[in-house]
């Protein structure tokens, strides 16, 4: 969801760049980049005193919304949105160059919405239609149906916990997904490659991440993705360098019948929640709000870590969390 908004302010109006009164930039900023929902209250209140149009203000709540991935939010936002369609204008925007790019989230919002009473054939009419009207905005719808047909795919799933893995320190050993699992009400599986320049490169947060969960009496199996000796000889040396201490149990799929390829494993990073009798209770980017909130059903106990302050920072126009690669 955040890539979406990276592609909407590629597309910032031209007024934004040109010379502006310097308060009246200083109220723009503040309605497009508030970091939690008192400031951008304030920033509408004083946005609305300087006389600001209230397209703006629209435009920031959703702005606001993409950011915090409200995608609930977001499907409310879109009645609203849809009655300001009319009403579009060029001259009011922070956004949108041209009224189909408003057209666009209209469709978009309406896709969730979708979503959210569980109407897939509805969904795919708005999102077709979202495609349309913004064909430049087409990466950024593409990642949410990917998650709807992975998560389609998912719900046909019951995992077998007896399969096992060759234990990545213990070459000689194995380990099944029920031995993983214990008494635990669920496990996290964490899919990664040393080639891919993306999985390496939230490694650090997944250690935090794991750490929390194991506390919380979450297992966590970390499963290598190798295909090459090369691939499994890099795998090995990273083991090496100081990650031993993780109490994560790390293992290496399986070459047939690839566990990678059951759940569909095809950008970086992806974790796999899966509950005590094989069900998959999620699949997907271990950001995402919605796996925090079924971790937190399951233990009350359990929060997502705070890791931004130990962790470098991710260039916001990287696809590293929505793209495999290197």
């Amino acid at each position: 969801m955040k890539l979406l908004l990276t592609a909407f302010l590629s597309l910032i109006l031209p007024a934004l760049t040109q010379e502006l009164p310097n308060d009246r930039e200083k109220l723009l900023e503040a309605l497009l980049n508030a970091p939690d929902r008192a400031s951008l209250d304030q920033a509408i209140k004083n946005g609305k005193a300087a006389g600001l149009p209230d397209q703006l203000f629209l435009e920031a709540r959703f702005v606001f919304l993409v950011n915090e991935d409200n995608r609930g939010a977001l499907a409310t936002l879109s009645t609203e949105l849809e009655a300001h369609l009319l009403k579009f204008s060029p001259d009011d925007t922070m956004l949108f160059a041209v009224k189909e790019d408003f057209a666009s989230i209209v469709q978009y919002t309406k896709a969730l919405a979708a979503l959210q009473d569980n109407d897939t054939t509805l969904f795919k009419k708005h999102i077709t239609e979202a495609f349309w009207l913004a064909p430049s905005h087409a990466t950024q719808f593409a990642p949410l149906i990917d998650d709807i047909r992975i998560n389609e795919a998912m719900k046909k799933i019951t995992l077998d916990l007896n399969l096992k893995f060759e234990d990545q320190r213990l070459k000689s050993e194995s380990k099944s997904l029920k031995a993983i699992a214990g008494g635990s009400p669920a496990f996290l599986i964490h899919f990664w490659s040393p080639w891919a320049s993306q999985a390496m490169a939230i490694m650090d947060e997944f250690l935090i991440i794991s750490d929390s969960l194991i506390k919380n009496n979450i297992p966590v199996a970390s499963i290598l993705l190798s295909s090459t000796t090369e691939a499994r000889r890099a795998g090995d040396d990273f083991l090496t360098k100081g990650k031993q201490g993780n109490i994560a149990h790390w293992l290496v799929d399986t070459e047939k019948f690839s566990l990678g390829s059951l759940m569909r494993v095809s950008s970086f990073p992806t974790v796999v929640l899966v509950s005590n009798k094989g069900k998959i209770l999620f699949n997907g980017d271990p950001a995402d709000r919605r796996l925090w909130k079924i971790l937190t059903s399951i233990n009350p106990e359990i929060s997502e870590p705070t890791i931004d302050a130990v962790l470098p920072k991710i260039d916001p126009k990287s696809t590293s969390r929505t793209k495999n690669g290197n």
